[in-house]
């Protein structure tokens, strides 16, 4: 019995020496936070239009919108009408890091954004509480006028986006640690001929996607869940592959339309005249320690 006590008090020793260093850790990011703060009034700075010299060559024409986004909440949001693209951003600018170039023209554009922090998270977390600067946010404006490719990178925060009206060609989603909505709240200009989505270690929500109507569909994401909202004015059939490993999957698909490749019973409920041929889904699915279930 004394063996084991005397076994014993160097454990404690040793998680006494490990709690320490975590109180010493954890006292000197407060410092360095601390020390980080100039003036409380110039802490936060407001961004309103950061693109405004380039709105007017990206309202039209081609373009490509780049966005590498992490370790805050983000939203992604339809311009006005005739307006090009934009942000509108409130942020402490001794924690993060925006970085945005445009390149091109009227008539072919790319525009790429990169918002990162710079501070440890610790670090990070005790300014944010030592300073007031409000509500920070993060919004980029895509314009609708303009026919777009759109590369969206999302780490370590979250995406909320809402893409009804544009005009996209392609569009990709990659959204690791962090939860994604993705919601197409009316048809856009013109279907899409490619949409992808992948995530990792979060959850999806995406509703209205037959408004986007993308020709070919292909979503994968693992360790999260994903629900996925096919209902919508789809106008073209669809190649759709779904992939899951680790996580679950709930796909609902409009009445509508005829399916192939997914477990539903019959074509469905067809509001269409008998003369007009329904769109096709067809499915492909991939599972692996996870499962994807259908329902109408």
């Amino acid at each position: 019995m004394s063996g084991a006590k005397g076994c014993f008090k160097p454990v404690l020793l040793g998680c006494g020496v490990i709690f320490a260093i975590g109180i010493l850790f954890t006292g000197i990011s407060a410092l360095i936070a601390w020390n980080s703060i100039d003036e409380p009034e110039s802490a936060v700075v407001e961004s309103i239009d950061r693109a405004d010299r380039v709105s007017d060559r990206s309202a039209s024409g081609r373009g490509r919108v780049i966005l590498n986004l992490a370790q805050a909440e983000f939203e992604i949001l339809p311009a006005a009408p005739g307006k090009g693209v934009s942000i509108e951003a409130l942020y402490d600018e001794k924690i993060y890091e925006l970085k945005d170039r445009f390149v091109g023209g009227a008539e072919e554009w790319e525009y790429r954004v990169d918002f990162r922090r710079t501070m440890p998270a610790l670090q990070a977390l005790f300014r944010s509480l030592m300073v007031d600067g409000g509500d920070s946010y993060f919004r980029v404006y895509l314009p609708p006028d303009a026919r777009l490719d759109l590369v969206v990178t999302s780490k370590q925060g979250g995406l909320v986006t809402e893409i009804g009206g544009l005009w996209l060609h392609e569009a990709e989603f990659i959204c690791r640690q962090g939860g994604f909505v993705l919601n197409v709240g009316r048809p856009l200009k013109e279907p899409m001929d490619f949409l992808s989505l992948r995530g990792a270690m979060g959850g999806f929500n995406l509703s209205n996607l037959g408004n986007a109507s993308p020709a070919r569909m292909d979503i994968r994401h693992r360790m999260g869940g994903a629900i996925i909202d096919l209902d919508g004015e789809w106008r073209q059939d669809s190649d759709i592959s779904i992939g899951v490993r680790m996580g679950g999957t709930s796909v609902s698909v409009p009445r509508d339309v005829d399916v192939v490749g997914a477990p539903l019973p019959g074509p469905g409920l067809r509001n269409r005249e008998p003369e007009v041929p329904p769109v096709v889904l067809r499915f492909t699915v991939s599972e692996s320690m996870g499962e994807v279930d259908f329902s109408r």
